[in-house]
């Protein structure tokens, strides 16, 4: 009996202590950065070179946020979520840009189809 005693406190006791290591939350700027990505994907800046490029440093930028959180860095997790999300808005800049450039481009082509008789 004082065997299952034993187990039931070193089992409270683990349960404890795993309490005790949870990570830090995020910073307060975690949510507009996440916002500024999903901006961008649902715009298709993965479709555009440089959207792309800058998507995937904003997820590099967060992914480093959330180490520097979990280290106890907050600091640096907010600076590193501001990174992102300024690179997650320029993605979305150039991405809406170079689909603006397409259409004004496919109008262009337009016109002058119809201004020649075609």
């Amino acid at each position: 009996m004082c065997e299952i005693t034993f187990r039931g406190a070193l089992v409270a006791l683990g349960v404890g202590l795993a309490g005790c290591t949870s990570s830090h939350q995020l910073p307060a700027n975690y949510v507009p950065a996440q916002s500024a990505i999903s901006a961008a994907d649902a715009v298709g800046a993965e479709q555009q070179p440089q959207g792309a490029l800058h998507l995937k440093m904003a997820r590099d930028q967060v992914n480093a946020a959330k180490s520097y959180a979990n280290d106890g860095n907050d600091q640096k997790a907010a600076l590193m979520l501001e990174r992102a999300r300024a690179d997650a808005e320029m993605a979305l800049m150039v991405t809406r840009e170079a689909h603006a450039d397409n259409d004004a481009s496919q109008a262009e082509r337009r016109v002058k189809e119809l201004s020649s008789g075609h």
